[in-house]
């Protein structure tokens, strides 16, 4: 690691048709502008910022660069992407070359102030950090960039198997959570990747879920930071379960935004 505050890049990939709330994860990513996202798509993407850098692919050359990097056919569709999260270091090492550090995510997710959770300090001891408490998250889980955490994926028992399956199997929190328990407590004392997953850092399922639809169960985006319906500061939002039921983003990826609630209503401007 460098001397400098470490690099952070956060890998999202994402194909098909684009997210009708794609303007507030642009918006959310400008807020953080020291780091990187890195999005792989085949839509063309209006507005980004800076630090959103849109890497046009296909279907086919994603199914092609994840096989390689496995090593073994992958049949690669929208959903099984999801399986192929934790090879992100290996498949795209390319483009993360310079990075300390980086992470896989989703998009539906709006960014809060990232850096004042992911510190230098936490960075400084941690080779893998999940924003859920003992188990790894799918919507964003941080790698350092070096080659053992890499490939960190290869360590899971049956991996090719699991790789080479149509079904979309949870392996980048399933399978990569069993087995980085497994390797933190068999390897050799000071050779075990270190691990912060010690707290909630956005809103879960189950809290999503028990909001209703009042202005007071709103979760919030203000000014580059991200707040529960209750106050409490967030990393991010991941609106996963919020998203079937929104209609509506009411402003666009280069609107001077302050502020904006999320909720089933949709993603509204405010103020």
């Amino acid at each position: 690691m460098s001397a400098a505050r470490p690099r952070l890049a956060i890998v999202v990939v994402f194909v098909g048709r684009a997210p009708f709330y794609l303007p507030a994860f642009l918006v959310s990513c400008r807020a953080n502008p020291d780091v990187q996202w890195l999005l792989y798509t085949d839509f063309p993407v209006e507005g980004a910022p800076p630090n959103v850098t849109i890497l046009p692919t296909t279907l086919a050359a994603l199914r092609a660069r994840f096989s390689d990097a496995v090593g073994v056919e992958v049949p690669l569709h929208p959903k099984k992407i999801c399986d192929l999260k934790p090879v992100h270091g290996v498949a795209f090492a390319d483009a993360l070359r310079g990075y300390d550090f980086w992470a896989h995510a989703d998009m539906d997710v709006v960014w809060g102030d990232l850096r004042r959770f992911v510190t230098d300090d936490r960075l400084a001891v941690t080779d893998v950090f999940s924003s859920r408490p003992d188990k790894l998250s799918g919507h964003f889980t941080l790698f350092r960039n070096v080659e053992p955490i890499n490939r960190l994926f290869e360590r899971i028992p049956d991996m090719h198997a699991l790789m080479a399956d149509k079904t979309h199997l949870k392996i980048d929190e399933k399978a990569m959570t069993k087995t980085l328990r497994q390797t933190v407590d068999h390897a050799p004392r000071g050779e075990a990747p270190r691990v912060y997953w010690e707290e909630e850092l956005t809103v879960n399922a189950e809290y999503q879920r028990a909001l209703g639809d009042g202005p007071s169960d709103a979760l919030w985006w203000r000014e580059g930071r991200t707040f529960a319906a209750d106050g409490r500061e967030l990393m991010y939002v991941h609106f996963h379960k919020l998203k079937p039921h929104m209609t509506t983003v009411d402003f666009s990826a280069t609107d001077e935004v302050r502020a904006f609630s999320i909720s089933r209503r949709g993603l509204l401007r405010a103020g």
